[in-house]
């Protein structure tokens, strides 16, 4: 769970702490004076910097270059003496700097992306980072735009434009804090809801977690994930226990499949899936299996790193009582007699094979604590050296 709240947090980073140092700034200038802003702001910075830094590592590369980006802009905007033109008495240079710095962020987004994606590794999940931080940036720049072009509007044509110009600043900083207050929660209502939601890993060829997606945008996305799945079958007296899969399964609709199955959570252990998923299904505590292996398969949603399980049941199970609809007992005669007649999965194909040249069907008795693990070795051994051969 610890894992998933950090993914979850680094997908959904709050694109107002980038901004937090120009924006105080922004304000402390407008009521204080620049001096009194690089005091008050430089060492907020410098404090969220190094927090992003121990908590959000990960993304520390991508805050550097707005912390780079604010100490630029206040800089440009401390030079205002340098200028060769006065903008309403210099009033406004901070303003006019930002948000010419914002602009060139929006008229430059794709190259600006490309560069940032190019930095970062590609594991971390900065796709939804951007497309957030471009959506504040925006109405950053519609506020600014406006303040700004009020601003030198009351300053020409009002002559006593003292309490006006007043009203426009603290109008213009209202919204600012009413903005950031807004996208503060509405972002942590978003990690909240997604933490409720059901997450499932990213991982490699190899088996190794490189991320997460949540699992109905994965179902829908046309990027194909690879993700870890636990499927389990149960044998008693050489049959086979199968499910049929309902019509509306995204897997194997309307085919029977193996005992059980089920996608491996994210921060869940292999194990942790496996006891959860029997429990789930057959009411199955304390449950013995033996993993049997591991393979690759593809389907139109997604791809699948399949960890293989067997379990020869006891009669302390009471299997029978708690057995679901849409399940029976296949021996394995029947099995061989509809195997090619389209109502079994293809993943189920590919397990039954290997059950047969395991030769536990045909025995009809394993001992999961021992001999099953050594048994299936030894047939898949010699089916690797004869492949080899």
């Amino acid at each position: 769970m610890q894992a998933l709240r950090k993914q979850i947090k680094e997908s959904f980073f709050n694109p107002i702490l980038h901004l937090l140092p120009l924006l105080l700034f922004l304000v402390v200038d407008d009521f204080f004076g620049m001096g009194m802003a690089w005091k008050v702001t430089f060492p907020i910075a410098l404090v969220l910097l190094i927090y992003v830094y121990f908590v959000y590592n990960r993304i520390f590369t991508w805050h550097l270059i707005f912390t780079i980006l604010f100490v630029a802009i206040s800089v440009i905007a401390g030079l205002e003496k340098l200028l060769p033109f006065r903008i309403v008495n210099n009033a406004l240079v901070y303003e006019v700097v930002l948000l010419t710095f914002l602009m060139v962020f929006i008229i430059f987004r794709k190259r600006i992306q490309k560069i940032i994606t190019g930095i970062i590794s590609s594991l971390i999940p900065m796709s939804n980072n951007f497309d957030e931080l471009y959506k504040v940036i925006w109405v950053l720049s519609i506020v600014l735009a406006s303040y700004v072009a009020s601003f030198a509007l009351v300053h020409a044509l009002v002559k006593k434009d003292v309490l006006y110009l007043q009203f426009l600043q603290n109008l213009t900083v209202g919204v600012l804090i009413v903005f950031s207050v807004y996208e503060i929660l509405r972002v942590q209502i978003i990690r909240t809801k997604l933490i409720k939601e059901e997450w499932w890993p990213i991982v490699s060829n190899q088996g190794k977690i490189i991320g997460s997606v949540q699992h109905f945008t994965s179902l829908n996305d046309a990027k194909k994930y690879m993700h870890p799945v636990v499927r389990v079958i149960l044998i008693d007296k050489s049959m086979v226990l199968m499910r049929k899969r309902p019509h509306d399964d995204t897997e194997f609709p309307g085919l029977w499949d193996t005992s059980f199955s089920n996608h491996v959570r994210m921060g869940e252990s292999i194990e942790t899936c496996v006891d959860r998923s029997a429990e789930e299904n057959y009411a199955l505590n304390n449950f013995k299996y033996m993993y049997l292996t591991n393979y690759t398969v593809e389907n139109k949603n997604e791809k699948q790193y399949a960890f293989l399980f067997v379990s020869c049941l006891q009669t302390s199970y009471n299997l029978n009582q708690n057995m679901p609809s849409h399940t029976k007992w296949w021996t394995q005669r029947q099995i061989e007699d509809n195997l090619n007649d389209g109502i079994f999965s293809e993943n189920f194909k590919m397990e039954f094979d290997l059950l047969l040249r395991s030769g536990l069907l045909e025995t009809g008795k394993c001992e999961c604590n021992c001999r099953l693990r050594d048994v299936i070795y030894q047939q898949s051994n010699a089916i690797k050296k004869a492949d080899l051969n």
